[in-house]
């Protein structure tokens, strides 16, 4: 890497037909811009660890959650101690870690690269979930088999209205029950476990309103039943009301943690929006955090996101 250089991991297909440009978007921002486009799945793992163990300064992904996870694992593989600083772009169909970091929106997208160049150093936890890092959510379940039935040409075709199809024919089906042990000795059983590193999942909702990611724990979310009461009892505790006001679903805190299924078949796990495999799954903390680069004050305006003047990219 020349002496200067950014290098960015860009994933092309991160919004189908309206992920093209973005690369010509990008390398206006800055003459020290230098793109790596992703060819296939596990490509930007690939060029992030190889970035880290070369000790370059600063990495920047473009893309979704799922590029995000990809370029953690890589960074994570190719040492954290060597001290490369992740920098976010996000221009995927949802960045749910980018709305976690306060990081402007996609139409600022020069006001993001400002973040990359300007911004300050935050360290996050780093959890894993077996051998898989991620950053900012996991789920066992439902959301897991949501993904799992949402094929590509539904997504492609539907959008977002794809996971509410897949959703309504997950929920007529049995579902498996799991049992969660929390720090090695307490355990529940439920149906759907949900787990936040920070305040949101699945977008800009703060479903875990205690969470932090930077407090070395988990918020843990334990949905004992399975069909539509139960979830709309989670809406409820998540929006309105409180979870320790809710029989049926229950919210902590946990260091580690361990699911399992109930009668050994297996259950779907996703990290970051991806599937990652099935239970057993162990959660625990990284040893080393993820360094990335935030807003000097924080967060980004409110005030400046409904209606606001955008800026030509």
């Amino acid at each position: 890497m020349a002496e200067g250089m950014i290098p960015v991991i860009l994933n092309p297909t991160a919004r189908s037909e309206r992920s093209r440009g973005w690369g010509a978007k990008i390398r206006a921002l800055s003459p020290r811009v230098k793109i790596f486009e992703t060819e296939r799945a596990g490509h930007a793992q690939e060029l992030a660890r190889e970035f880290a163990e070369e000790g370059v300064p600063k990495v920047v992904v473009a893309g979704g959650d799922g590029t995000v996870n990809e370029v953690v694992n890589g960074l994570a593989e190719g040492g954290l101690e060597n001290g490369t600083v992740l920098g976010v772009l996000p221009t995927g169909t949802m960045n749910v870690f980018a709305v976690e970091l306060g990081l402007p929106p996609t139409l600022f997208l020069k006001k993001c690269w400002e973040v990359v160049e300007e911004g300050k150093v935050k360290e996050v936890d780093l959890w894993k979930a077996n051998d898989r890092y991620f950053v900012q959510l996991a789920g066992v379940g439902l959301d897991a088999q949501v993904i799992k039935e949402t094929t590509w040409d539904l997504k492609k075709s539907l959008g977002p209205l794809s996971y509410l199809m897949s959703a309504a024919s997950v929920l007529g089906q049995d579902a498996p029950r799991v049992v969660v042990t929390v720090d090695g000795c307490r355990s529940i059983e439920g149906t759907i476990v949900l787990i936040g590193n920070g305040q949101r999942y699945g977008g800009p909702f703060k479903v875990f309103r205690e969470a932090r990611n930077d407090d070395g724990s988990l918020d843990v979310i334990v949905v004992k039943g399975h069909g539509l009461p139960e979830l709309m009892e989670l809406v409820k505790a998540a929006s309105l009301t409180r979870f320790h006001d809710s029989d049926d679903v229950e919210y902590l805190k946990a260091k580690e943690l361990l699911v399992e299924s109930v009668g050994g078949t297996g259950v779907s796990v996703e990290v970051d929006g991806d599937l990652m495999g099935e239970t057993p799954v162990s959660f625990r903390k990284a040893e080393q955090p993820l360094r990335v680069m935030v807003l000097e004050n924080g967060r980004w305006p409110i005030s400046e996101l409904p209606g606001a003047k955008t800026e030509p990219n």
